[in-house]
């Protein structure tokens, strides 16, 4: 197996709780059908499972904060079921770039666009999405709609939830001319 080939498979272990599972329950089974030879399995195999564990959750945490700071908005909004919904969709999402904090961010706000929450939690993920294309894209142009004034989600509290204003359709705007910049709403 190659070097990227077994990059890949070890970050899949480390990231993908269900497909560490089987790996060690069944080592040679799972081994064998990602293309590892004997020597790769009983290397990989030889870590133990408590040190494996670990160390995923530890990159999971890492992503996970890295998101946190790229998407505060609707972290803000979800409060407790960002991390829930980040888990879930980290289980399936590998970034592959080198800015991966970022590829993170812009596949979780797409992500969120298609799960089941609220509509406030859509909106902020929405926005952020087009906010992170406009400036880690270097795009010249970016309108995105939106169903809530942004600018009227409060800061949540630890006791208190986020105040979420009434539905009122608005437009984002963001504008580069030269090495200016311009966002406002409309």
């Amino acid at each position: 197996m190659g070097l990227q080939q077994q990059q890949n498979l070890l970050a899949r272990l480390y990231t993908d709780a269900d497909f560490r599972r089987a790996f060690l329950f069944e080592p040679e089974k799972i081994g064998a059908e990602n293309d590892l030879t004997a020597d790769e399995i009983s290397e990989i195999a030889a870590i133990m499972p408590e040190e494996l564990n670990f160390f995923a959750d530890s990159l999971f945490q890492k992503r996970l904060r890295e998101a946190e700071k790229f998407l505060p908005l609707t972290r803000n909004v979800l409060g407790g079921d960002f991390s829930k919904l980040f888990r879930e969709f980290s289980r399936n999402f590998n970034p592959q770039s080198v800015k991966k904090h970022f590829e993170d961010a812009l596949a979780f706000c797409r992500f969120l666009r298609d799960q089941t929450i609220a509509d406030s939690a859509k909106t902020a993920a929405k926005f952020e999405q087009a906010k992170l294309e406009f400036f880690g894209l270097e795009k010249r142009f970016v309108i995105c709609r939106l169903d809530f004034d942004v600018r009227k989600i409060s800061e949540s509290e630890p006791d208190n939830p986020p105040h979420i204003p009434e539905k009122k359709k608005i437009i984002a705007v963001w504008l580069r001319i030269g090495r200016r910049i311009r966002h406002f709403y409309i």
